[in-house]
């Protein structure tokens, strides 16, 4: 056999490249499962962060108070953020103006002052600071800091008092 003609793979070669990719490929498999963890996490923080400024901009243009709230049954505020982010006006008979199932229950708060955040028509909010936290068992919490004048700002964090 001419070895100059030799146009294939010998089993040695295909041996040696299938070990290498299945090597590889269980390195990057436990990567991938984080970086997709980490990248639900920061879309559930941009979530929440989208609602709490739909909230203040609905406080600011129709010149009404109006709060986001944890709900278990998507009807009516308990502080349960694990299940509706709802958006309401405050009043004696509170309307709800847009309801959310929650992506993740590992949401926890600290700070506000009560069981919601509420905006004045002017856009500041009625209590002092507050922290949201996506709780992450794996790496670094998302965090939204939330101040009274109603601006956000969002970060990570390796510590959370609620996580």
């Amino acid at each position: 056999m001419n070895r100059d003609q030799q146009k294939a793979f010998n089993l040695v070669e295909l041996l040696v490249t299938l070990t290498l990719l299945g090597i590889l490929i269980s390195l990057a498999v436990p990567a991938f499962g984080r970086f997709q963890e980490s990248k639900r996490l920061e879309s559930t923080r941009d979530l929440l962060a989208s609602h709490i400024q739909q909230t203040r901009a609905r406080a600011v243009t129709l010149g009404r108070s109006h709060e986001l709230c944890g709900s278990s049954d998507g009807e009516a505020c308990d502080g349960d953020w694990g299940g509706f982010w709802l958006i309401t006006t405050v009043g004696p008979e509170p309307i709800v103006m847009h309801q959310q199932a929650a992506p993740t229950r590992d949401v926890c708060r600290v700070g506000f002052g009560n069981e919601s955040v509420r905006f004045h028509p002017n856009g500041t909010s009625w209590m002092s600071n507050g922290t949201f936290s996506i709780c992450n068992p794996n790496g670094p919490h998302q965090q939204l800091v939330l101040n009274r004048q109603g601006r956000l700002k969002l970060g990570t964090s390796h510590n959370s008092t609620c996580c």
